[in-house]
């Protein structure tokens, strides 16, 4: 009986924010987003973690997004055994191709996460996101905890949806949709949000804890 009623509580919870949702309830569709968010897959060690916020009068959705740092990418191409030496021998991968790749992988989460929005918006609620990427690290030269952004794209419905991300070269995409972009991503040289999180209108419904909500 409890384990019965239990169920119904949790069912109906799902029904009401089922209901929010469809209704254009700002704080549902927030909720409704990071769950989207939330579910993608990525490899062990990406932060998967965003601040979302809502505009209901232009339909707006605005991300804040936690990018990993060049860390992430493996610093050793290959290893092999050497048998006459009984030792291992890896080969090191160049500074060069580190920060294209890591470049390559910035500019894929914005393109991934714009794309995973507008693809699940069941209730047509999105015409515009705005993604800002942030990466957590330390400044070498003063040692402070610095947060600089260094991608940031707003864009809309109807351009995006022209695009076919399987056939584009993600940084010509990414200038034809005005979007700001670190030429030294590796390095975290900043750019200017097109959007501020901190500074938006105060209509905007944050969803600043996800998992507490």
């Amino acid at each position: 009986k409890e384990y019965e009623e239990q169920n119904k509580k949790i069912n109906l919870e799902i029904d009401e924010f089922e209901k929010g949702y469809y209704a254009g309830d700002p704080s549902s569709i927030c909720a409704y987003y990071a769950m989207v968010l939330e579910r993608s897959e990525y490899p062990e060690g990406f932060p998967q973690e965003f601040r979302l916020a809502y505009l209901p009068d232009s339909k707006e959705l605005v991300i804040e997004y936690e990018l990993p740092n060049s860390e992430i990418v493996p610093k050793i191409v290959s290893a092999a055994y050497q048998k006459t030496k009984d030792s291992i021998v890896e080969k090191p991968r160049s500074i060069s191709e580190i920060k294209t790749i890591y470049q390559d992988m910035v500019s894929s989460i914005c393109l991934r996460t714009i794309h995973e929005i507008f693809e699940s918006d069941q209730g047509h609620h999105i015409n515009v996101v705005v993604f800002n990427g942030f990466v957590q690290s330390i400044d070498p030269a003063t040692g402070h905890d610095v947060r600089p952004c260094i991608i940031s794209l707003r864009t809309i419905r109807e351009r995006f949806d022209e695009i076919a991300l399987d056939r584009i070269d993600k940084p010509t995409c990414l200038r034809n949709l005005g979007a700001q972009v670190s030429p030294k991503a590796s390095e975290l040289q900043p750019v200017k949000p097109v959007v501020e999180f901190n500074m938006v209108d105060k209509r905007f419904v944050e969803q600043s804890d996800i998992l507490t909500d």
